[in-house]
């Protein structure tokens, strides 16, 4: 399976269920993660521009973030969303 990380447009390629911030790693993109992928910092926001429909809905912890910060459907957290195939993210969304 492959996905894209934007600006960049690098495609990377994973197999299994991943989180989004897991293929960022191991791929080399630089995708922030203060807490570790722990789901405490938010600093993995990204904005989803291709497969959102195709996602699991947000789990508890990234609800309790989106409903704090008031999240846009599009916008989820890297270590808290599975890859997708197809799945095109922009990174560093929060400061772009």
């Amino acid at each position: 399976m492959k996905m894209t990380f934007l600006p960049d447009g690098k495609l990377c390629e994973f197999e299994g269920s991943p989180t989004i911030l897991e293929v960022a790693m191991a791929n080399d993109v630089p995708l922030n993660h203060s807490c570790g992928g722990m789901g405490s910092c938010t600093t993995c926001l990204v904005h989803v521009k291709e497969k959102l429909s195709q996602l699991a809905p947000p789990n508890e912890l990234e609800n309790e973030h989106r409903q704090a910060r008031g999240y846009k459907k599009f916008e989820r957290l890297g270590c808290q969303t599975t890859a997708v195939d197809g799945l095109v993210v922009l990174i560093n969304a929060n400061t772009i």
